[in-house]
């Protein structure tokens, strides 16, 4: 969604932030979209492999014009210093749908034409190892990561987390670009500009108290035209939300109410809502907070059914998953599932109108997601067996198909579906979470899952420290320990 960076952690995705990678209450604080409808087996993939996603469109086919080398990085680093450009970085993954969202339909856009070549454009899959110096040096909090660096010190000189308009992105790339050159020519850069600068520095390293006084000094440093104040507004309250201190929950509540009305009909403006109602859950019962989650509910709501909007489907999806989850949380079921019931239409709608097969599958892990929530698992597995047959190279349907399986307590069959995907996989982080849902269905089942753990393991350990979950280790660390000590029996 927005700039502020709050999709889930690695290698979970944004995206729309908080349902594009995972659930909010299962992720590291402030991770935007919440969204608990199922249990965590279904956060643990998202969208396709990479037999099934289409590279960036060529500038013969994008009318934006815009042309992204492919998992390059020393390559696009010195054409960047050679032509005197920055670098921009698009970290994503197969899996990730509002990366490939963001792919789609922003990218190739022309509104983005007047920004084709400011910059150089670099997409970098993550989970490819070839990419490993890539995602070491730039660690994403979630994807999609959007940088802007430096080519010659290889700095960050911009950031933006999750998906963004065509305009937004727009902005994003020119008016970071223009600070860029009028520095290297001996000008001086907005203070907002740095504040946001040294927050985004603070923000890599996780330093969420540096992070939190330089976004606050970049928001009040930013006249109300400035493009990039409402993203600025995100960043802090995600800072905030990160930094989890009752003063930091008071100062975000307090920022969201001033601010909320401002916001753009954009991602970000529902990043900047959804993040508002999550302050005044974590508030308490306050007039304050009651006040705020009534407003950010509201504006959430009229969001999503706003067709002016600046919103992509997969965004429209995220904020319907949001609002039920509040909902949920406000013991008002039959509104949550009428909101659920407008995400599920939408994204048929959309899946109906996509020009081919893989596009169509783009929306297929909401789609799941919301059958399930819905009752409807005859529809999710219909859905997934019938995409299997259409895309025999992707391992996501027989993956997600393997967890509606299990959610219907029919484990034999999920481990014939797990064990497909898992065919078609290479090693990377996403094989993490699919060989945790083998464990899972052979515990379903009686079966030893000790081999399957044994695998899991030594994947974690052999992947960059910024793509494992170090909770996550140290669970399969424990379990395998565990069942090591037991009599082979009770495996």
């Amino acid at each position: 969604m927005g700039a502020a960076g709050r999709p889930a952690s690695l290698p979970l995705r944004p995206e729309f932030r908080r349902l594009a990678s995972s659930r909010k209450r299962q992720c590291p604080g402030g991770v935007s979209f919440r969204a608990c409808m199922l249990s965590t087996l279904l956060s643990l993939t998202l969208l396709a492999s990479p037999a099934a996603v289409p590279s960036h469109p060529s500038a013969a086919t994008a009318p934006s014009g815009i042309v992204f080398l492919e998992d390059d990085y020393r390559g696009a680093l010195a054409k960047a210093r050679a032509e005197k450009k920055p670098l921009f970085l698009d970290s994503w993954a197969t899996w990730c749908h509002s990366c490939l969202s963001m792919r789609s339909f922003v990218f190739p856009d022309a509104g983005l034409r007047p920004a084709k070549d400011a910059v150089v454009w670099l997409s970098v899959e993550t989970e490819a190892p070839k990419n490993r110096e890539a995602v070491e040096k730039f660690p994403a909090d979630g994807l999609p990561t959007f940088l802007l660096i430096d080519p010659d010190t290889e700095k960050i000189i911009g950031r933006w987390l999750g998906t963004s308009s065509v305009n937004e992105m727009r902005q994003f790339v020119l008016d970071n670009t223009a600070s860029w050159r009028a520095a290297r020519q001996g000008g001086k850069i907005s203070e907002a500009l740095q504040a946001e600068q040294e927050g985004n520095a603070a923000q890599q390293k996780k330093d969420y108290t540096a992070a939190v006084a330089a976004y606050r000094r970049a928001v009040s440093l930013s006249a109300k035209n400035d493009s990039m104040r409402a993203a600025r507004v995100d960043m802090l309250l995600s800072a905030l939300m990160r930094q989890g201190t009752p003063e930091a929950v008071k100062e975000c509540v307090t920022l969201s109410r001033a601010e909320l009305a401002r916001m753009p009909a954009s991602p970000t403006g529902a990043d900047v809502a959804d993040t508002a109602a999550g302050c005044a859950v974590k508030a308490g019962d306050s007039p304050e907070a009651r006040s705020l989650l009534t407003a950010s509910l509201k504006r959430l709501e009229s969001l999503a059914a706003d067709p002016k909007a600046a919103l992509s489907v997969d965004d429209r999806s995220s904020i319907y998953a949001s609002l039920a989850d509040h909902l949920d949380d406000l013991k008002r079921h039959d509104d949550a599932v009428a909101a659920m019931r407008k995400r599920a239409a939408i994204l048929e709608a959309a899946a109906a109108r996509a020009p081919d097969v893989t596009t169509a599958a783009t929306f297929d892990a909401h789609r799941t997601e919301s059958y399930l929530y819905l009752g409807e698992a005859a529809k999710a597995e219909a859905l997934l067996s019938g995409r299997e047959k259409e895309l025999p190279g992707d391992y996501n349907p027989p993956a997600r198909l393997a967890r509606v399986l299990l959610e219907q307590k029919r484990a034999p069959e999920a481990e014939a579906a797990v064990n497909r995907a898992l065919a078609l996989m290479t090693q990377g982080p996403r094989k993490v979470g699919i060989l945790g849902l083998k464990a899972k269905i052979l515990q379903a089942q009686g079966k030893d899952r000790t081999p399957v753990l044994r695998e899991q393991l030594a994947l974690m350990k052999s992947l960059p420290a910024s793509q494992v979950n170090p909770a996550t280790q140290q669970k399969v660390e424990k379990e395998l320990a565990s069942l090591e000590a037991a009599p082979h029996a009770q495996r």
